[in-house]
């Protein structure tokens, strides 16, 4: 049974731009009462003037998900304003290019401070929340990459995929208090990820522009819509990741000779 998304609150981080930016859109126009949050406050304003359309009501709260402080001043303030939480999409993220050997350890850090510390600190706060509600949704965009490594891209695959593992160790551990816990996995999208990411420049290998970002956004709604555990954005992101659980080392040979 489909739940319904009009009048349901959800938090969406990382919505300057992007899949963040897509998803907060079409809650939006389904009725949801949206909190987005991300470091550039500019962004957030004019997302939210694009969605005074549409029903339901809108919250910013700019900041940067490394700040373990703006978890709790996020979610907070969304159960301060709104009375609850029903979902929260944890989306902002960090990429990185380059060579694991060459990669200064201050951009380690960065990376899985945001990905993995930050998302963690955010989820902490609304599950609390959630727990006295008896009931919400935790939604955590992860990528094909944190199951399939690519070259040059080593620690933001290991962020992902240690968001896998949150992912699926929270859904054992909230399920008592029905609380439903979800993966989304976005294959290359065509967003502003890449020119934001740490490290050396360049495109993907493969000269691919990517999916749009707004067939995440509906990928993630549909996942709050019939309750989704495990959602691939596309069918080739899919039998990408179960060929490569087969034939582990062709698929090494082909990405390593397109580095």
């Amino acid at each position: 049974m489909a739940n319904e998304i009009a009048g349901l609150v959800v938090i969406v981080t990382g919505a300057s731009a992007g899949i963040g930016r897509a998803t907060a859109v079409s809650l939006a126009k389904l009725g949801a009462n949206v909190v987005v949050t991300g470091r550039r406050a500019e962004r957030l304003t004019a997302l939210v003037d694009d969605l005074a359309d549409f029903p339901g009501r809108r919250l910013v709260v700019p900041g940067d998900i490394q700040d373990e402080q703006l978890a709790q001043e996020l979610v907070n303030r969304a159960v301060a304003e709104f009375g609850r939480l029903d979902v929260l999409v944890n989306n902002a993220g960090l990429g990185h290019h380059s060579a694991l050997a060459e990669m200064p350890l201050a951009d380690v850090r960065t990376i899985l401070d945001t990905n993995v510390i930050g998302l963690l600190a955010v989820t902490q706060t609304a599950v609390a929340h959630m727990k006295a509600q008896g009931s919400g949704q935790i939604i955590n965009v992860s990528s094909i990459v944190g199951q399939r490594p690519f070259p040059h891209n080593g620690i933001y695959s290991a962020s992902k995929t240690a968001v896998n593992f949150i992912t699926r160790t929270l859904r054992m551990e909230l399920r008592p208090y029905n609380i439903t816990v979800s993966l989304v996995y976005p294959g290359l999208t065509a967003t502003e990820f890449g020119q934001a990411k740490l490290g050396q420049s360049g495109g993907n290998r493969f000269g691919l522009q990517g999916i749009p970002a707004q067939r995440v956004g509906d990928a993630i709604v549909k996942a709050v819509r019939y309750g989704r555990t495990e959602v691939y954005v596309t069918l080739f992101d899919w039998l990408f990741t179960h060929i490569n659980r087969l034939f582990p080392q062709s698929i090494d040979w082909i990405l390593t000779r397109r580095s």
